[in-house]
């Protein structure tokens, strides 16, 4: 996985919720990658 870190928005709330994605519904990680402006390829 490629990561670019820039300046700009604190990232702190996407590593943290990276933690316990796998165990989220469909619906929830698909909020989750909204909120964090997340593109997966």
């Amino acid at each position: 996985m490629l990561l670019h870190f820039a300046p700009g928005a604190p990232r702190e709330r996407y590593f943290e919720g990276l933690l316990d994605l796998a165990s989220k519904s469909d619906e929830e990680r698909a909020a989750f990658y909204l909120e964090h402006d997340n593109y997966w390829l």
